[in-house]
């Protein structure tokens, strides 16, 4: 409830010299505004996951305030103080939606009035599912309500809609659009501006469009009339004219997206990868067979980007595992990448059928891995292999053959994820005294420098010892880095409470583990 949700508005003394008409609260072009629908899209390309992930922004990171000014404020200022009431939510919520390219026919904020006569601000539209909506921005979530008359808005009878682009307080107008058709009766909208063309794609190309795995290719593309220009596969969002050299490891559809606030346009190319000798074999698995089969070996070739082998990937980025199977008899094979989980509940993340003629063949299998070192309980990925429903091949568990992800860069907030203590075999929470032991984190955003990793000996009641300190360079993008010690001193000797990480850039504290076991490393006699 509001009741300085009133139609002639008095905006913030910043604002003066657009008092009094309601379009100029929506601000679809606002530089804050656009910086932050990017951040939130976070390079997504579907439309419904789009439009509900705006909506729970507003209503989880604007703080109601029913003690804020009576004047309206214009959605930068929401966004500056984090605070806002009804009015100030459905504003926001409305520009972000016009803004990401809902059409101005399809969302307006709504003035309406209960039976006491209290004012309120809300939003309505139809975009979704074809039906009108009512939506609370502040509360999250749809508000379901067939807007069958001009007074039915669950208890709030509408007495103003207005985006961008229109306004009116008629009771004919309201009604011809809530309800569709031509009421009869002239709109007082006056023309604010004339609604933006869709945009146009003038070319999306890429050369060469067949290629052997490894090899590059170039992507090019001009846009017209769009705020918003992505391209998927990791790129993004880019400029509306560009080139971007790309890898894929496979057969691959590029998908170039074009929004403004009329629509979405979109186009795309596929490149096609023709598979080429590599390397084999450094790593060979035998499994004996009887005197009706050979015994069959296994060659894991290593992870591939770029046609090198690598060890770390970053997530999204493609990456290809290759294997090579001789011996053994004919039969379906069945290869997986799987994702390996602290808890040990590992999950499929891409699988490749194909037929073996009991001789010898060669097989990849790609993917893009999407959750980095320490996310979402993540270890690291690996590849098996079944022959006739039975698994008969997994990847040795040793570090580094299982491949590690990298967060993609944020070019933001510094972040660090702890991935978890390595012994060699797997992860662990204790290790006995003297036994070798790693520490890996990634680190994300922030700024490039020399930064310090150390591991400190937590010490109860006195100052706690550095025990191993690495020195490395960052860039400010994204990384892995590890750091390994034999612990000498186990739990309870010399008031050791345990193991822990930290991490300075020069003299600035930046990060330090959580005082909690796990992931504090625990050592015993």
């Amino acid at each position: 409830m509001c009741a300085s949700c009133t139609p002639r508005i008095a905006l913030y003394s910043e604002y003066s010299n657009s008092a009094y008409d309601l379009r100029y609260l929506i601000t679809p072009d606002d530089v804050e505004v656009r910086s932050l629908l990017r951040s939130i899209l976070a390079d997504e390309n579907d439309m419904r996951t789009d439009f509900r992930r705006i909506q729970d922004w507003v209503a989880s990171n604007i703080v109601y305030d029913s003690n804020v000014t009576n004047d309206w404020q214009k959605p930068a200022k929401t966004l500056k103080t984090r605070r806002g009431d009804c009015k100030d939510y459905s504003t926001l919520l409305c520009t972000l939606w016009r803004a990401y390219g809902i059409p101005s026919d399809t969302v307006y904020v709504a003035i309406g009035a209960s039976y006491d006569g209290r004012l309120h601000a809300f939003v309505i539209e139809k975009y979704i599912t074809g039906e009108w909506q009512v939506i609370e921005p502040q509360v999250g979530g749809f508000i379901k309500s067939t807007l069958g008359a001009i007074d039915t808005a669950e208890k709030y009878a509408i007495k103003y809609l207005f985006n961008d682009l229109e306004y009116s307080g008629q009771p004919n107008w309201i009604y011809s659009r809530v309800n569709g058709g031509d009421s009869g009766v002239k709109i007082d909208s006056p023309d604010f501006d004339k609604p933006l063309s869709l945009p146009v794609v003038n070319y999306f190309t890429c050369v060469p469009q067949r290629i052997s795995a490894g090899q590059s290719a170039v992507l090019r593309w001009q846009v017209s009339g769009a705020d918003y220009v992505n391209i998927n596969e990791g790129i993004g969002n880019v400029e509306s004219t560009g080139s971007a050299v790309v890898y894929p490891s496979a057969t691959t559809e590029y998908r170039i997206v074009a929004r403004n606030r009329e629509g979405v346009i979109n186009s795309s190319v596929t490149v096609r990868v023709l598979p080429v000798p590599y390397v084999r074999q450094y790593v060979k698995t035998e499994i004996a067979g009887d005197d009706a089969n050979r015994a069959m070996i296994i060659g894991f070739a290593g992870w591939f980007s770029n046609d090198q082998i690598i060890s770390s990937a970053r997530v999204g980025q493609q990456v290809s595992a290759r294997v090579s199977i001789k011996g053994g008899h004919s039969g379906q094979c069945l290869m997986r990448i799987w994702r390996s989980m602290v808890n040990r509940k590992d999950d499929v993340i891409a699988m490749q059928a194909f037929n073996y003629d009991g001789v010898e063949t060669d097989q990849q299998i790609s993917f893009a891995p999407s959750y980095a070192v320490g996310e979402s309980g993540t270890i690291g990925y690996y590849l098996d292999l079944s022959l006739d429903s039975e698994q008969i091949w997994i990847m040795p568990d040793g570090y580094p053959l299982r491949l590690m992800a990298v967060p993609r860069p944020t070019g933001g907030t510094f972040l660090v994820n702890f991935a978890g203590w390595w012994n060699g075999v797997g992860f662990v929470q204790s290790i006995r005294k003297g036994q070798l032991i790693k520490g890996i984190i990634t680190l994300t955003g922030g700024t490039g420098d020399i930064y310090t990793l150390r591991i400190r000996r937590d010490v109860e009641g006195a100052s706690d010892e550095i025990i191993k300190e690495l020195n490395f360079t960052y860039d400010g993008t994204s990384c892995i880095q590890e750091i390994s010690f034999n612990p000498d001193l186990p739990v309870g000797e010399s008031s050791t409470r345990g193991y822990y990480l930290e991490i300075y850039r020069g003299n600035t504290y930046m990060w330090t583990l959580s005082g909690t076991y796990p992931p504090r490393l625990k050592v015993e006699p």
